[in-house]
């Protein structure tokens, strides 16, 4: 789960980095970067996640931890 904030935007680092450690990742914004500046709706990492949970506070991190933990549980699953 990781929360880029003003480097979703800008930093092409955190990107490399999650491709890097090859691991499934969640982007995770406590506000919604669609409803803001413009240059906030480019997110550099959407295309390298699983998924993205935006706009809903702290919220976001609880739903985000349920969405990985059942994506690695289907993931045990297929592996077996």
């Amino acid at each position: 789960i990781i929360n880029p904030a003003v480097y979703t935007h800008t930093s092409v680092a955190i990107r490399d980095a999650i491709l890097g450690v090859d691991k499934p990742a969640i982007e995770v914004h406590l506000s919604n970067i669609y409803k803001r500046e413009d240059f906030r709706k480019k997110s550099l990492v959407s295309d390298v996640v699983l998924g993205g949970i935006y706009g809903l506070g702290k919220e976001s991190y609880s739903l985000a931890l349920k969405a990985a933990l059942t994506f690695l549980k289907n993931q045990s699953k297929s592996s077996k």
